[in-house]
């Protein structure tokens, strides 16, 4: 099968690709009349650990029968809300591209009631105007996706502009309904999240030699222009079908079920990243994580750990077992803090008269309390299974292999064998002189510097790769390489902004590989149970991969690799904790 297409597409994908590589570099220079002064903010950060902070939370009479007010103080320290425009030579399409962009926090509620083993989900008002956030700010509900209730809300700058956000007194209209406010323990969360708009963008790279499954137009060499959430023939000869190369390059054991002579459909419903959506700018932290584990019962404790609840205060809770026995924890601290007591069943004797009777009783156990020794590192070990609990309990949702793709790449043309920064440089490529090493580690500041020949500058992006590793082993703070004065090259930020979608941990995304895939429809979780099941995930983006599959290192961080990009069986299955592994969930924007 490969025969058939690189005949057709080799000479012009070559022409293609250089072409592509200019437009690709021309981002830093975008700017035009319709362009703000904010658009290259979404490129830093602080240089330190940035998470989103809530204080000052109350709940307060509303006035509404079966509702009351959820009042706080939001902060962090680098936002950013910009506009800017497009050339047609550098997206492929038809004439200059408006877009718009922000980050902003996605924010949801849980409450625990008296004599209760788990929080609950508070469900909101669906009606904005029931929700109130300071003049500067802009407040959007994310709703249950038969639209009634309000599972959280996206809180962001209402003008372009950059810096630290603080907006004090957000309030949220909590549907309490029968339960007593004033008798809860209550909660409020916040992740960090990049809006990314509505727009045509391109899937696979064009590359014709380094082929790994990448998305192509037929069995051409070129890349698939994503226009519409229309469904879509998967596998095909003709231009207007998304192929895969076939399948040239996958893992064997990985590939997908279509090719050009076996095509099969991809549905409307599937998310294919036209449409606007929100993404975690960073992939699940540690912290975040321990947030998720300390709200949810024992039994529910158990299933998204490795180490059960009542291990004994201390013991970490997601590594695996190495050959020899012993912990391997690469840099993951989650752990307990207060062991947990499983339910049990409690003998009874009770005299009647000429006899005993004998039998159980239930006694109640309790979750247990954890903790995180490195809060702002992002979090390994992470099955497929615990990804899609925690997109649940979020209100949020797992993100698709295509949307993967425009969350890196944007709407310009792509780049052969490019990686989320826009270049096919990464930082020690070919070096023999060259390594990362640690600084801070551990502390909110944690920093990476390179030393040696071939660092990270204007075309080579950031990112730790097999053999870059120096004084560490493990995943990094989150965003570590955005700081105050940092391009999109040196922040290894995809085109939004997007950070460590190359590099850090892997990423996981829904893949069109079977049906199993397929037949995501982009439901949302809602707070509670996951309501996805049997979905097939792939890996993107690569992972800082210690001493696994060496060779493949630098190809597997690239875009549009789909090497392993096929079902959930990959590496062990969806209950797998693998010390390269991440999530990051994604939400549709309404």
């Amino acid at each position: 099968m490969m025969n058939k297409q690189t005949t057709s597409g080799t000479w012009q994908a070559g022409q293609y690709a250089q072409l592509a590589m200019i437009c690709g570099l021309l981002l830093a220079a975008a700017s035009n009349a319709w362009a703000d002064d904010h658009a290259d903010a979404r490129f830093r950060g602080t240089g330190k650990a940035d998470p989103v902070r809530i204080t000052n939370v109350a709940i307060k009479p509303s006035g509404s029968a079966g509702a009351a007010d959820v009042t706080f103080d939001l902060a962090w320290d680098h936002s950013w809300r910009a506009a800017w425009e497009v050339s047609e030579e550098q997206h492929g399409g038809k004439g200059p591209l408006k877009l718009e962009s922000w980050d902003a926090a996605w924010v949801f509620v849980k409450f625990r009631s008296p004599g209760a083993d788990q929080h609950s989900h508070a469900m909101l008002s669906a009606s904005k105007g029931d929700h109130r956030a300071p003049a500067s700010a802009a407040l959007d509900v994310g709703l249950t996706d038969d639209g009634t209730r309000g599972v959280g809300v996206f809180v962001y700058r209402k003008a372009a502009g950059h810096g630290p956000n603080d907006f004090k007194g957000v309030t949220l209209r909590w549907l309490h309904g029968a339960v007593d406010p004033a008798a809860v323990e209550l909660k409020v969360y916040a992740l960090e999240m990049v809006y990314v708009p509505q727009c045509a963008f391109w899937a696979g790279d064009g590359s014709t030699d380094r082929v790994k499954g990448q998305f192509s137009a037929g069995y051409s060499a070129h890349p698939f222009r994503v226009e519409s959430e229309r469904a879509l023939t998967l596998g095909g000869e003709t231009a207007e079908t998304l192929n895969n190369r076939d399948a040239a390059g996958m893992d064997p054991s990985n590939r997908d079920d279509f090719n050009s002579d076996q095509p099969r459909t991809l549905p409307a419903e599937f998310p294919k990243g036209y449409k606007a959506f929100y993404c975690m700018k960073h992939e699940i932290t540690q912290k975040q994580y321990v947030d998720f584990l300390n709200t949810l019962s024992y039994g529910e404790q158990a299933a998204c750990t490795r180490e059960g609840p009542n291990a004994a205060p201390g013991a970490f809770v997601l590594h695996n077992p190495s050959s020899t026995g012993t912990a391997e924890r690469l840099r993951n601290e989650v752990r307990i803090a207060v062991s947990g007591v499983p339910d049990a069943a409690v003998p009874v004797r009770i005299p009647r008269g000429t006899f005993v009777a004998s039998g159980t009783v239930p006694k109640r156990g309790a979750p247990a309390v954890y903790e995180a020794g490195l809060p702002h590192l992002a979090c390994n070990y992470v099955t497929l299974k615990d990804g899609e609990v925690f997109a649940a309990w979020a209100g949020l949702r797992p993100m698709t292999e295509l949307e993967f793709e425009k969350a890196c790449r944007g709407p310009l043309l792509p780049v052969a064998n490019e990686y989320a920064w826009g270049t096919d440089q990464i930082a020690g490529m070919d070096a023999k002189n060259g390594k990362y090493v640690l600084q801070n580690a551990g502390q909110p500041d944690e920093t990476v510097v390179w030393e040696g020949d071939n660092g990270p500058d204007a075309t080579r992006g950031n990112a730790p790769d097999f053999g870059r590793l120096g004084n560490w082993d493990g995943p990094l703070r989150v965003g570590v390489f955005a700081t105050p004065t940092s391009d999109r090259v040196r922040a290894g930020a995809s085109y939004w902004g997007i950070l460590d979608l190359t590099g850090n941990l892997m990423e996981t995304a829904v893949a069109v590989s079977y049906p199993e895939g397929r037949a995501f429809s982009g439901s949302h979780g809602d707070g509670g149970a996951a309501p996805w099941a049997g979905l097939y995930f792939g890996q993107r983006g690569g992972g800082f991969p210690r001493g696994a599959h060496p060779s493949l290192a630098h190809s597997t961080f690239r875009i549009s690799n789909r090497f392993i990009a096929a079902n959930p069986w990959y590496g062990g299955g969806v209950g797998a904790r693998h010390f390269y592994r991440g999530f990051r969930c994604v939400r549709t924007a309404k």
